[in-house]
């Protein structure tokens, strides 16, 4: 009986080896500038940080395995990197498909609730008409409410 809950939990521990993991970059906690002198030092080429710092919230490393993602991590954080770790299937895929989130230029705080959300035309929330609201990507919620 012992021998094979031990066969049992070593197939689980194997089976939790085998997860993948992908890391999501977020935007910067510190300087622009000084992130990209510490990428180009690592060899990340120019253009692919430009695409980071544009297009975040982005995936940036995929089939990772939690070790591999959480020095991936701590490397990118100590360079001023805000990084999520988020699970991947054993297909390639991720919760929500391959799709990386949309950036947060395509959401759009309701000035009456401050709801943030994709742009739509109503309010979940509130039911505020949002078709003539623009995201203008500046300012806090609190100041753009009604």
């Amino acid at each position: 009986m012992a021998k094979a809950k031990l066969l049992i939990n070593n197939g689980m521990h194997r089976l939790m080896n085998n997860k993948k993991y992908r890391l999501l970059f977020t935007g910067l906690i510190g300087d622009t500038d000084i992130f990209r002198k510490k990428m180009a030092q690592k060899g990340v080429k120019h253009s692919f940080v430009d695409k980071m710092l544009s297009e975040a919230p982005v995936i940036i490393k995929q089939n990772l395995t939690l070790e591999s993602a959480r020095k991936y991590a701590d490397t990118l954080s100590e360079m001023g990197a805000r990084i999520t770790i988020l699970d991947q299937f054993s297909n390639g895929e991720s919760k929500g498909g391959d799709r990386p989130p949309a950036p947060m230029s395509h959401f759009l705080p309701c000035p009456r609730c401050g709801l943030i959300q994709p742009e739509a035309g109503v309010c979940p929330r509130c039911g505020f008409d949002l078709t003539g609201v623009k995201n203008s990507g500046e300012g806090s919620v609190a100041s753009n409410r009604i």
